[in-house]
C-alpha cells in the first residue's frame, strides 16, 4: 500500500523526524548522515553501558520533553520522551541538537573580564568578586533582560535586581509578551492557553504554529492526532497569512493575507459572525458591534486586504458551525506583532463563546513564586525591551548603570539593531551570562558563562501556547564540559556577598521549593491521562505522592485550570486606534518584508546548529547571501530577476540578498529567512547571509503603545 498525502502529512506533522515538510526532509532522518564530518572537538564515542535519561529541552522554545541515550554515563543523542505532553514523542530539530551543542565551538569555556578592548579568562572567584563590587556601585539602577520566558531562575534574578534597585526586568519580545498586553487591555487576567487537543475547527492568523509558534512540537502532535491514516480529519485547519510557510502547507485552507493585515481579516470575520446573529455579554459588546458593522464591513475588508467577502464569510459561517471553534493569533516570525490583532483574534473567541471551554481558549493561572520579593510572569511580560532600548538610544530614558542579560542577545534579536547595539553601549557596566559566543556577549564587560541544560538544574512551567498549565524539570545528565556553573547557584552566591537575602544557597534548593509548592496546588502527573483529556471530562488522576521523585523521572506535573474572566471585554476603542489597513508601498521599487523563522537555524541565543546548517536549502542561504522569496508577478513589477543579487534598504539598515522564486508568497511582498547574518559564534554562523531584523523599524502600536515591527517597508535596487 502506498502512501498518500494526508498519511504523509500527519506523519510528518506529529514530529517523527523532528521536522515539518522541509524541502530536504531525509536528510534529518539519522544524525549519522549529519555527523559524518570529522570536526576536531567532537568527542570520540565511549565505550561502556548504554542507559537512557529523561530531561526537558530548554534551548527549543517548543519546551519538549527529551530522553536522552548515554554510553559509559556521557550523552549520545536526543529523542522525544514519549511521556512527555509537550513532546509525545516528538522532537524539534533544534531540541536534537541538545547534546552536539555541549561541544559546539562557540561556546564560552571560562569567565572572561574584557580588558584593553580584548576578553582575557579569570577565575570564578575572580568574577564573583568584581560582580559584587561594580553592582554594588551600581545600586538603585541595574536592570535584566532575560530571554527565559519559562524558568524560575527569573525569580532568583528578578529578586536580586529588585533588592539592588531595579531600572527594569525585561524578557525578550515574543507572542508570550504581545497576548500579555492584548489580555491586560482587554480586562482579562491569566495566560492565554489554546487546547488544540479538543477544537473542532482551528483559525490560524499569522501564526507559524507547527514550527516556531508555542509549543509547536506538541501542535504537530495535536494536528497528526486529528488526521488518522485512511479517515477523514476531525479538525479543520484554516491558515491566513502572507506566505504558504509549514503550517499553511499543511492546513485545509491557505488565505492569503498581509502580516499587518491580519486584525482586519479578524474584524471582518466578525462582521459576518455578526449579521448572522452572533452576540456576546462581555462588556463593550454593543461599541464593538457598532464599529465592526462601520467600518469593516466585506467591501472595506476586500479593499485592505484583498481577499473576497465570499472567502470571508465561508470561515465565520465554518466557524459558527462547528463545535469547537478556536483562534489562534500571532506573528508569522514570532515577534513584532502588535496586541490590536491579536484583541481582534480573541474578540472572535469572545463573540464565538469559546474562553475557558474545552478546544477553546484558556485564561490559564501563573504558578506561585519560591524566591521572596520576585516578580510574577504578568508582570515580567507587561515590559517593553525594543521600547525601553529605543529610549534610551535616543536619550529620552535614562540608561540603566548596569544591565545583566540572560540567555538572551539583544544585540541580534531585536528590531533597529543599529539603534539596540547604540543603547547597549550607552550602558556603563554590562554582564553577559551566555553559554556561546554570540552578538551581546562580545559587547559586554564581563561573562559569566552558563552551563548547558543537560549540565545544570533549571525548570519549564507553563510554556506560551500551552493549553494547560505545566511543570517539568532540567537536571544535569553530565558534569559541565568547560568551566562553567549555573546561572542561578551564581547570583545566590553573589547575592550572599554582598549581604542580600534571597532565601536560598542553591538553585537546586529553589526548585524544591517550587516543586512543593505546586504539590499542594493541586494538579497531576500527566501518565495514562493527559490534561487535554481531562479538559474534556476524563477523571483527573490523584496528586503524585512525591512530585519530585516523578518529574526527575521525566513526567511532567499538569493542572487543568482557568482564571475567572468576568471583566475579560471586546476593548473597540483600542481597536479602531489600533487595526487599521496597513498602505501599499507607493515607490516603484519598493515592497513590504515579511521575515519567517524556522528551527533548523537555531535562535539568537544558539546561533545556527552546525549539525543543522547541512540541511538549510539553497533557496534560503546561498553561499555567504541570504535569499529573498518573491512571486513572479511582483518580481516583475520590481524588475527583479530570478537568481539577481540585490540590495534590500530599509529604516534599520540594508543588506544583499539573492532573489528567488517561490509562488506561496503573496504580491507585494518579499520573504526573507531570520537566523542569519551573526557577526559572533563560530564559523558556522558567522558571516552567512543578513539578519533581517535589522532592517525592520520600530512603530507605536496607536492605541496601544506597544513596539511594533510587524510592517516594514523595504526598497529594492
Amino acid at each position: 500500500m502506498g502512501l498518500d498525502r494526508r498519511a504523509f502529512l500527519g506523519l510528518v506533522a506529529g514530529g517523527a523526524i523532528g521536522t515539518l515538510c522541509t524541502p530536504i526532509p531525509w536528510k534529518l532522518v539519522d544524525d549519522a548522515a549529519i555527523w559524518t564530518q570529522n570536526w576536531s572537538w567532537l568527542p570520540k564515542l565511549p565505550k561502556g553501558q548504554i542507559d537512557y535519561v529523561t530531561t526537558t529541552s530548554k534551548l527549543c522554545p517548543a519546551g519538549e520533553g527529551l530522553r536522552v541515550m548515554r554510553v559509559a554515563g556521557q550523552p549520545v543523542t536526543a529523542s522525544g520522551n514519549p511521556d512527555h505532553p509537550l513532546s509525545q514523542g516528538g522532537v524539534s530539530a533544534l531540541a536534537r541538537s541538545e547534546v552536539y551543542m555541549l561541544y559546539s565551538p562557540a561556546r564560552i569555556k571560562s569567565p572572561m573580564k574584557k580588558s584593553g578592548g580584548r576578553f582575557e579568562p579569570i577565575t570564578w572567584e575572580q568574577a564573583t568578586a568584581e560582580l559584587a563590587e561594580r553592582l554594588g556601585t551600581a545600586k538603585g539602577s541595574v536592570a535584566c533582560v532575560s530571554g527565559d520566558a519559562t524558568g524560575t531562575v527569573n525569580e532568583v534574578l528578578s529578586a536580586f535586581v529588585g533588592q539592588l534597585g531595579s531600572a527594569g526586568y525585561f524578557l525578550m519580545p515574543s507572542d508570550a509578551t504581545t497576548a500579555a498586553r492584548g489580555v491586560k487591555l482587554m480586562g482579562g487576567a491569566g495566560q492565554a492557553g489554546y487546547d488544540f487537543e479538543n477544537a473542532a475547527t482551528v483559525l490560524v492568523l499569522g501564526a507559524d504554529i507547527f514550527e516556531t509558534w508555542g509549543t509547536s512540537t506538541r501542535n504537530r502532535k495535536a494536528f497528526a492526532a486529528s488526521r488518522p491514516v485512511g479517515q477523514a480529519p476531525k479538525t479543520t485547519y484554516i491558515y491566513v497569512g502572507p506566505l504558504r510557510n509549514n503550517t499553511a502547507a499543511v492546513c485545509d485552507q491557505w488565505i492569503p493575507a498581509g502580516s499587518a493585515d491580519l486584525g482586519v481579516v479578524a474584524l471582518g470575520i466578525a462582521w459576518h459572525l455578526i449579521k448572522a446573529g452572533a452576540t456576546s455579554p462581555a462588556p463593550g459588546f454593543e461599541a464593538f458591534k457598532a464599529m465592526v458593522t462601520g467600518s469593516f464591513g466585506p467591501e472595506d475588508v476586500r479593499l485592505a486586504t484583498g481577499i473576497a467577502p465570499d472567502t470571508l464569510a465561508a470561515v465565520a459561517k465554518t466557524l459558527a458551525g462547528s463545535k469547537a471553534p478556536l483562534v489562534v493569533t500571532g506573528s508569522p516570525f514570532g515577534q513584532g506583532l502588535g496586541a490590536g490583532p491579536f484583541i481582534a483574534g480573541m474578540a472572535l473567541n469572545l463573540l464565538l463563546g469559546r474562553i475557558n471551554r474545552p478546544g477553546g481558549v484558556y485564561a490559564l493561572p501563573e504558578l506561585a513564586a519560591a524566591v521572596p520579593g520576585a516578580l510574577g510572569r504578568a508582570a515580567m511580560l507587561d515590559g517593553d525591551l525594543p521600547g525601553f532600548f529605543s529610549g534610551v538610544a535616543a536619550g529620552k530614558t535614562p540608561a540603566p548603570k548596569a544591565l545583566l542579560v540572560y540567555d538572551a542577545n539583544p544585540a541580534y534579536g531585536l528590531p533597529e539593531t543599529a539603534a539596540m547595539t547604540k543603547a547597549l553601549e550607552m550602558i556603563p557596566f554590562k554582564v553577559s551570562f551566555a553559554s556561546f559566543w554570540d552578538e551581546t556577549a562580545a559587547m559586554c564587560d564581563l561573562i559569566l558563562p552558563n552551563s548547558l541544560p543537560l549540565e545544570r538544574y533549571d525548570d519549564l512551567a507553563t510554556p506560551y501556547g500551552a493549553g494547560f498549565c505545566l511543570y517539568s524539570l532540567v537536571k544535569p545528565l553530565q558534569k559541565p564540559v568547560h568551566d562553567t556553573r549555573t546561572t542561578a547557584d551564581v547570583i545566590l552566591a553573589v547575592a550572599k556577598k554582598m549581604r542580600l537575602a534571597l532565601g536560598y544557597d542553591t538553585f537546586e534548593q529553589v526548585l524544591r521549593a517550587k516543586v512543593a509548592t505546586l504539590a499542594k496546588a493541586g494538579g497531576f502527573v500527566a501518565k495514562d491521562v493527559m490534561p487535554w483529556q481531562v479538559a474534556a471530562g476524563s477523571p483527573a488522576p490523584a496528586p503524585a505522592g512525591d512530585l519530585w521523585k516523578e518529574l526527575q523521572a521525566g513526567y511532567a506535573w499538569t493542572m487543568v485550570g482557568q482564571v475567572m474572566q468576568t471583566g475579560l471585554g471586546f476593548v473597540p476603542g483600542v481597536l479602531a486606534k489600533a487595526v487599521r489597513p496597513v498602505a501599499t508601498p507607493t515607490e516603484a521599487r519598493a515592497a513590504l518584508l515579511v521575515a519567517y523563522a524556522q528551527l533548523r537555524t537555531g535562535t539568537a541565543v544558539t546561533g545556527v546548529p552546525c549539525q543543522d546548517l547541512t540541511t538549510v536549502p539553497e533557496t534560503e542561504l546561498d553561499g555567504r547571501t541570504t535569499c529573498l522569496r518573491v512571486n513572479a508577478a511582483t518580481a516583475k513589477k520590481l524588475g527583479l530577476r530570478d537568481g539577481a543579487t540585490v540590495t534590500l534598504t530599509g529604516a534599520g539598515g540594508r543588506c544583499q540578498a539573492k532573489v528567488c522564486f517561490f509562488e506561496s508568497v503573496i504580491n507585494g511582498v518579499v520573504a526573507v529567512p531570520l537566523g542569519f547574518g551573526h557577526t559572533a559564534f563560530d564559523h558556522f554562523s558567522r558571516g552567512k547571509g543578513a539578519n533581517s531584523l535589522s532592517l525592520m523599524p520600530l512603530a507605536e502600536e496607536p492605541g496601544t503603545g506597544l513596539s511594533t515591527w510587524i510592517a516594514s517597508e523595504v526598497t529594492i535596487a
